[in-house]
């Protein structure tokens, strides 16, 4: 079944100033537990408190795209998604608000009980198309990128297109992202950018903060937005 777009309206956006697509990453949650003399399970939990935070505000701020790139490394961290995933199938903002969800990455070969919790989710919210919310889990921008040029190679090799005519367009078609609207704002709590969206990432606006992911608040996201108008 076919994806279908949310219902935006450009003119009202643009109005108030409020961003069609923000990404945030959040896949870092290592540095903060050493930083903060934390547990893996003190870092898990905060991680899908955070989650839920951030589902909220799309949902109260009416954000059309939100894309989060979330960890998804150890016992504890998987433990805690299960959790937030399964809460989410019953969750009556999700229902009532429309809100499309979408995973992206690399995450077929994790355990099922996660990707369980993923394919419900997607196929439940198939038919919404008021906002979109977009998780990225295993993801990696070069490896997006190169799983593209694979498959458009392959399909070169057994004739179905033709290298010459191979264009930016046939790129995005085929990524994880083909759907979505490039990221306005790149929201990265570190120094070094991520590669998220790393193929939609050209002319998106990268706000980048000293505060780690697990201490980011709305009111943060609130100021990338601001500072993203003012550029």
């Amino acid at each position: 079944m076919a994806l279908k777009l949310p219902k935006i309206d450009l003119d009202f956006l643009k109005q108030k100033k409020r961003p069609l697509h923000v990404a945030i990453d959040g896949s870092n949650l290592i540095g903060w537990t050493k930083k903060n003399g934390k547990e893996e399970k003190d870092a898990a939990i905060r991680n899908v408190e955070q989650l839920t935070r951030f589902v909220n505000y799309q949902i109260k701020s009416d954000i059309p795209i939100i894309t989060l790139n979330i960890s998804a490394e150890t016992e504890d961290e998987i433990v805690e998604l299960v959790k937030f995933f399964k809460e989410l199938e019953t969750n009556e903002s999700i229902q009532k608000h429309k809100v499309r969800i979408f995973v992206i990455g690399r995450w077929f070969d994790m355990e099922q009980r996660l990707t369980s919790s993923f394919k419900k989710l997607m196929e439940d919210t198939a038919e919404y198309d008021n906002l979109f919310l977009n998780f990225c889990v295993k993801y990696d921008g070069q490896e997006e990128v190169l799983g593209v040029i694979n498959l458009l190679a392959r399909k070169a090799m057994l004739g179905k297109i033709n290298l010459d005519e191979l264009n930016k367009d046939m790129i995005k078609e085929n990524l994880y992202s083909s759907y979505f609207t490039p990221p306005e704002i790149i929201i990265e709590p570190s120094k070094i950018y991520s590669g998220l969206l790393l193929w939609d990432a050209k002319g998106a606006k990268i706000f980048q903060t000293r505060k780690h992911w697990l201490d980011l608040t709305t009111a943060d996201i609130d100021d990338a937005i601001t500072w993203a108008n003012r550029e």
